[in-house]
């Protein structure tokens, strides 16, 4: 059994429609707070369960006969690291014998302020002594696409990065990596850093979206 938390989420369900074409349904658990949110997946053999982040009770049934477990990072920034840890502890008591966790790219160095949670959830599995390997996600590139509409509506890309060079990846891209790292033997104690294969700046992004829509 494959468990995915946060399945209701953009990056967990491309998670397990990528599984999909690997494994039966039977064996994917989806787990997520509101089931209600995944009836699709249900309706496909999809297992799902109830579980929070935020109420440690729930984690524990909800990990019952899981065998593999990736946990897709939370996000509520300042309160990440303790509900990683309970997902943590939930899949050592219920005896999961592979967990796999979504980080950010160059965790142990980076400088983002994002990273520090991070950080403490790589640790938290170290200590916890569970088999899991890091995958190390990139930026999403729909976090910019995502703001296409706007800009080409006031003719302004805004971002922050300077020259800086990004290399990004869309979210199917760190999802079907998700899916074979679970499906494939020997991968505890692995560290992934994924992104994209070329890289661009905010403004190669801004010219790029002008051609493509005409607008400067």
């Amino acid at each position: 059994m494959i468990a995915i938390t946060g399945a209701s989420g953009q990056l967990g369900r491309l998670v397990i429609q990528s599984l999909l074409e690997r494994v039966p349904a039977e064996q994917i658990v989806a787990l997520v707070r509101d089931p209600g949110k995944v009836q699709d997946l249900a309706a496909r053999g999809v297992v799902v369960r109830t579980a929070d982040y935020n109420q440690p009770a729930t984690l524990t049934a909800a990990l019952k006969g899981v065998d593999k477990l990736l946990l897709i990072s939370s996000n509520e920034l300042g309160s990440r690291a303790a509900q990683h840890r309970a997902v943590i502890d939930a899949a050592k008591a219920a005896g999961v014998t592979f967990l796999a966790y979504t980080s950010v790219l160059h965790a142990d160095t980076s400088t983002l302020g994002l990273a520090a949670e991070h950080r403490d959830t790589e640790a938290a599995l170290k200590a916890s002594g569970v088999p899991h390997v890091l995958l190390r996600n990139g930026w999403y590139s729909e976090n910019y696409l995502a703001n296409v509409p706007s800009a080409v509506e006031h003719g302004v890309l805004l971002g922050s990065a300077g020259e800086g060079r990004i290399s990004s990846a869309p979210r199917a891209d760190y999802a079907q990596a998700a899916a074979v790292v679970l499906t494939t033997e020997g991968q505890a104690g692995k560290v992934y850093e994924l992104a994209g294969d070329s890289s661009y700046t905010l403004t190669e992004l801004a010219a790029l979206i002008s051609q493509k829509t005409g607008k400067p």
